[in-house]
């Protein structure tokens, strides 16, 4: 009798842990399956393909051009255009019109901190990169989506580009945070790789 209830007790262990690895497989299983999910997914299925990173082309220095500041000062300011190594030849003089845009009746204060020359830096170079985007290239779809500072810069049957000049007022133009916004949006190469200022003097 012994022996029979003993044997009996063995065969409920074995049946029971049985049961135990038969719910345990698909768990683990389970559990694999939805790690994976989770770390393999891409991290933003919504937003815009990262563009790759283009290979720089030789530095065109510009000529100085002189702006006029607030407060009858003045800034003498020198540019250099790096182009990609697959653009055409790049026109400077849209890249120095968006710099007497950007920098037309701003005070020494404003310029004379490191932090200020930075930030009107960073919205000359993105300015400068919606203006330099290929021949042809609509700005909306550049973008990945229509929008309302795409849409102002429309032009029947030319560029649909943004470029800020000194002499007409009339024209639209987009600012310096509006570009920035844009940049981080591009689906589409800009032909200028990088804006240097090779000169900075305010008097």
């Amino acid at each position: 009798m012994a022996k029979d209830e003993e044997t009996e007790g063995k065969d409920a262990e074995k049946g029971g842990k049985g049961k135990l690895i038969i719910i345990a497989v698909p768990l683990v299983l389970l559990i694999a399956g939805v790690a994976c999910f989770f770390l393999l997914r891409p991290k933003d299925e919504s937003g815009p393909e990262a563009l790759p990173e283009p290979t720089p082309g030789a530095v065109v220095t510009l000529d100085p051009i002189t702006i006029n500041l607030a407060g009858a000062h003045f800034l003498k300011l020198g540019l250099a255009l790096q182009p990609t190594a697959t653009a055409t030849e790049v026109d400077g003089s849209k890249a120095l019109d968006l710099a007497i845009s950007q920098f037309s009746g701003a005070t020494v204060d404003e310029l004379s901190t490191a932090k200020g020359r930075e930030q009107a830096k960073r919205e000359l170079v993105a300015r400068v990169k919606l203006a330099y985007l290929p021949e042809g290239t609509d700005l909306a779809a550049a973008v990945g989506e229509p929008n309302e500072e795409a849409k102002s810069t429309k032009s029947s049957g030319k560029r649909e580009t943004p470029q800020a000049t000194s002499t007409s007022e009339e024209e639209e133009t987009i600012s310096g945070e509006e570009a920035l916004k844009l940049t981080s949006k591009l689906t589409v190469q800009p032909d200028v790789y990088d804006v240097y200022l090779t000169e900075f003097v305010m008097q």
